[in-house]
C-alpha cells in the first residue's frame, strides 16, 4: 500500500479555498515532507478551469517534485441540481475534469454528493467559499421546504453519477464518492445503494475512516460490507462526538482491526492521509505516517510512501 497525502493538507496548509498559486506551492511543501503521492482537487467551476488552463506548467512542477497525482476530485455541486440545464452545464464541465485527470495520469476520478437542497439555518456543510473558512459540519439545523422531493433529489444524483462514470469510462478511469456528514450520501448503506442504482462497473467507493467513525459507522465493519466495492482509501482518526479528522491514534478508530480487515480483502492501493489540523499540522502527518508503517510491519503489509 502507498501512503498518499490529500488535498485537505494543502486547504489547511494555505486556507480555504486555496488559490491556483498555492496549489503550485504546497508541491515542494509535500515534497519536503517525503511524499510522492497525492491527491487533487479542481475546487470550484473557476479552479477547475483554471488547472486545466495551466496544465502543462501543472505537469511540469508536478515532475520537477516527482510527485504522482492518483486521484483527482471535481468540485461542482450543480452536478447534483434538480434544475436539468445547470445539472448537464455542470456535468459537462466535469468532462473538462476527466480530460485534466487523464492528463496528469489519475487512477481515480473523485466525486461527491453534496448536501440536499434544504433550507439552512447557518452554513451549509462544505460550503464552497466559506467566509469563516472550511468547515466540516458538525451541526445542521434545516427547515424541509414544502416542494421537496427526496426521490427527486436522488435521481438526479443517480443520473449525474452514470453521466460521471460513462465520461470516465472513455478514459478507462474509475469514479468514486466517500459518504459525508450531512450530504446526500452520509453512510456505508447510502453508498452501497447510490451503487447499485447507478449500475456501472467503474463506479466505486472511497473509503474514509473518519467520515465513517462520525457517523458511529464500525469502520472495520464497514471494510467487509464495502468489500470489492471501494477504489481508493482515506485514513484519518476521529471522534464520533465531532467530524474531525485527526492524527491516526488520537481517535477512537480500531487501527490494528481495520488494517487486518483491509490486508484481508486484497487491496493493495493508496491510503490518502487526510487530517484537518489548524496546529501541529505537518507533526500530525509525519505521526500519522509512523502509525501506519508500524502496524504496516506488525501485520506484514508492505508500505511505502
Amino acid at each position: 500500500m502507498r501512503i498518499s497525502l490529500t488535498y485537505l493538507y494543502t486547504i489547511f496548509r494555505y486556507g480555504y479555498p486555496p488559490s491556483l498559486e498555492d496549489d503550485f506551492k504546497v508541491l515542494a511543501d509535500i515534497r519536503k515532507l517525503g511524499f510522492h503521492y497525492i491527491e487533487m482537487e479542481g475546487l470550484g467551476r473557476r479552479k477547475l478551469l483554471a488547472l486545466h488552463k495551466h496544465r502543462e506548467r501543472l505537469r511540469r512542477a508536478l515532475e520537477d517534485q516527482e510527485l504522482h497525482v492518483h486521484n483527482f476530485c471535481v468540485v461542482d455541486p450543480e452536478m447534483v441540481s434538480l434544475d436539468p440545464v445547470k445539472r448537464q452545464e455542470a456535468c459537462e464541465r466535469f468532462r473538462i475534469g476527466a480530460e485534466l485527470g487523464e492528463f496528469l495520469g489519475a487512477e481515480t476520478l473523485h466525486v461527491a454528493s453534496y448536501a440536499p437542497p434544504v433550507r439552512y439555518l447557518g452554513a451549509r456543510p462544505y460550503q464552497l467559499g466559506a467566509k469563516d473558512g472550511y468547515r466540516f459540519g458538525d451541526q445542521a439545523r434545516i427547515r424541509i421546504p414544502k416542494d421537496f422531493d427526496w426521490d427527486a433529489v436522488w435521481s438526479a444524483l443517480v443520473e449525474s453519477c452514470r453521466f460521471c462514470a460513462g465520461v470516465a469510462a472513455e478514459y478507462g478511469k474509475t469514479v468514486i464518492m466517500e459518504p459525508r456528514v450531512g450530504e446526500v450520501v452520509c453512510s456505508v448503506d447510502s453508498l452501497l445503494r447510490l451503487i447499485e442504482h447507478v449500475g456501472r462497473p467503474n463506479f466505486k467507493a472511497n473509503f474514509d475512516t473518519a467520515h465513517f467513525s462520525a457517523q458511529r459507522e464500525n469502520v472495520a465493519l464497514a471494510v467487509a460490507k464495502l468489500r470489492g466495492q471501494f477504489a481508493n482509501v482515506h485514513v484519518a482518526d476521529n471522534d464520533p462526538r465531532n467530524v474531525s479528522h485527526v492524527p491516526l491514534g488520537d481517535g477512537v478508530i480500531d487501527w490494528r482491526e481495520f488494517f487486518r480487515a483491509l490486508k484481508e480483502t486484497g487491496y493493495d492501493g493508496y491510503l490518502g492521509l487526510d487530517l484537518g489540523l489548524t496546529k501541529s499540522l505537518v507533526a500530525g502527518y509525519r505521526k500519522s505516517v509512523e502509525y501506519i508503517r508500524s502496524l504496516g510491519g506488525e501485520l506484514k503489509i508492505p508500505i511505502e510512501i
